[in-house]
């Protein structure tokens, strides 16, 4: 995550830079990124940028923080309208990633987001770092048809739906499929999954 010099920032800046990084991070995937191009984009001395972040890859890590925050927010705005359905929420969670990362200039970027969140295999139910919680949201899902025979059991099935959904996001993104076949992929996998999840 940024140093602290990054957050005493002024709100404007710290925007600047932020779009810097995402335009140059939306230009080509993370391996290839440049931090020539952020300085320049973000009209920062190269010396600020590392008073900034400690590398490139603290800088990659930031950005990906700020989409799985985002994912969180979804997640959790979904849970409120379908009353805790989970196998509602991840359709509606589906139909989010699709619509923002298809909008053309943030396109390439959720792209390499979500390859990111993939390669390291990023859970946001980790209870070590400041993801989801899963305490935060029991209260919220339904489980009165889910069969849980034990407190990790939601957890897992959370972790289940968050993958499929943003495998089938990714297939999408990457134009694969179309929106419509990856909406009817999912579904199929919901109802599969639903079989073993409910009672």
């Amino acid at each position: 995550m940024p140093k602290e010099t990054y957050f005493h920032l002024k709100e404007e800046k710290r925007e600047k830079i932020e779009k810097a990084l995402e335009k140059e991070f939306a230009r080509v995937s993370f391996e290839k990124a440049s931090i020539s191009n952020i300085i320049e984009d973000a009209q920062i001395p190269r010396g600020s940028f590392y008073q900034y972040f400690e590398d490139k890859e603290d800088a990659i890590r930031y950005i990906v923080q700020k989409y799985i925050m985002l994912e969180h927010k979804m997640i959790y705005e979904a849970l409120e309208k379908t009353k805790g359905d989970i196998f509602h929420m991840a359709i509606l969670a589906f139909e989010y990633i699709v619509k923002n990362a298809t909008q053309k200039k943030e396109m390439n970027l959720y792209k390499n987001i979500m390859k990111e969140i993939k390669r390291n295999n990023i859970n946001i139910f980790d209870e070590n770092k400041e993801h989801i919680k899963i305490q935060q949201i029991k209260n919220m899902v339904d489980t009165s048809n889910l069969n849980l025979q034990n407190e990790k059991d939601l957890k897992y099935m959370m972790k289940i739906l968050i993958s499929i959904i943003r495998t089938t996001g990714i297939e999408v993104i990457d134009n694969k499929i179309s929106v419509e076949q990856g909406k009817l992929d999912l579904e199929e996998q919901l109802e599969i999954l639903k079989r073993g999840m409910c009672k």
